[in-house]
């Protein structure tokens, strides 16, 4: 497969999931929910996505073949990776990180609302989202199957440079192809919600004891969120890594929807040793647990 992938090459991919991926791999099972503090902080599984090498173009590779057969996966793949959204509660509040895909990429995922459900979170109780990036795997899921919004009551909070960046019409035209379908969602999320969108521009508190944690690179905007009270601390990092098995060794492996790839290196490298430095419990988007980061040879671990 080229890594210049087209929407159509996507919800093919995407197709194989309800089929099983791999009847030897059994996906990680939802993780959490986690204490920070007084924070409750639920993992929200919207699906597995079957993650070819091809779209992490450095694992197409004798390196990446090998990662994966000693993960018990085909030396070509997919490797089945979560597609996570997080409920974040403390006290009365709760907040949402990111929607999901809803219907965007396909069948086998549509299920964060179902999910918030079995939490007793009604869409219309959402009163507060925020967003990592628009990328359609995590904002499709504030849509309807007919791109209305889904969380009527909802304000989304993202960076100012990810609004700027995804509402350009020459970024869309000088785009990699990858990313072209990616800015359809992203339009239609803006237009859904147009008096409800809050920008914000760097480090930010988003509510006390939560900070907003900017890390370009996958896209300009692209945030991380810091939650802390006490001296416990979780920081839920976005798309730092879209494979713990193929990107925690090598973190200089980009995937083919990076807008700077050598930027999204640089910040995954700088998050990795902040995170070893302090002691950080890290999760993110597509990892099925949380944990903390190690350095293991010329790259890391999550333990």
């Amino acid at each position: 497969m080229s890594p210049r992938l087209s929407r159509r090459s996507l919800l093919a991919a995407s197709a194989l999931l309800p089929l099983g991926l791999h009847r030897s791999t059994t996906a990680a099972p939802v993780a959490g929910p986690y204490r920070v503090g007084a924070f409750t902080v639920t993992p929200l599984r919207d699906g597995l996505f079957p993650l070819e090498p091809s779209m992490i173009p450095a694992a197409d590779s004798a390196a990446g073949h090998a990662l994966l057969k000693g993960a018990g996966l085909p030396a070509n793949g997919p490797s089945p990776e979560p597609v996570n959204a997080f409920l974040i509660r403390r006290g009365e509040r709760h907040w949402l990180l990111d929607a999901g895909c809803s219907t965007v990429l396909g069948p086998g995922f549509n299920r964060v609302t179902a999910a918030l459900a079995a939490e007793g979170v009604r869409p219309n109780q959402v009163d507060t989202i925020w967003l990592s990036h628009l990328h359609a795997d995590h904002a499709g899921g504030l849509l309807t199957p007919r791109r209305r919004a889904r969380f009527a009551n909802a304000e989304l909070v993202l960076q100012d440079r990810e609004v700027a960046y995804w509402s350009d019409a020459g970024a869309r035209a000088s785009a990699p192809a990858a990313l072209r379908p990616m800015f359809d969602t992203a339009q239609a999320v803006l237009a859904a919600y147009p008096d409800r969108i809050r920008r914000i521009s760097g480090e930010s508190e988003l509510a006390p004891g939560i900070h907003a944690l900017p890390l370009p690179g996958h896209t300009p905007g692209h945030m991380g969120v810091l939650i802390a009270d006490g001296s416990e601390r979780l920081l839920i990092w976005g798309d730092i890594v879209h494979s713990r098995l193929l990107q925690m060794p090598h973190p200089d492996w980009t995937v083919i929807w990076d807008t700077d790839p050598a930027q999204a290196v640089a910040t995954r490298r700088q998050i990795f040793d902040r995170a070893a430095m302090e002691g950080l419990n890290v999760t993110g988007m597509h990892l099925a647990a949380r944990g903390r980061i190690e350095r293991a040879d010329a790259g890391y671990a999550l333990r």
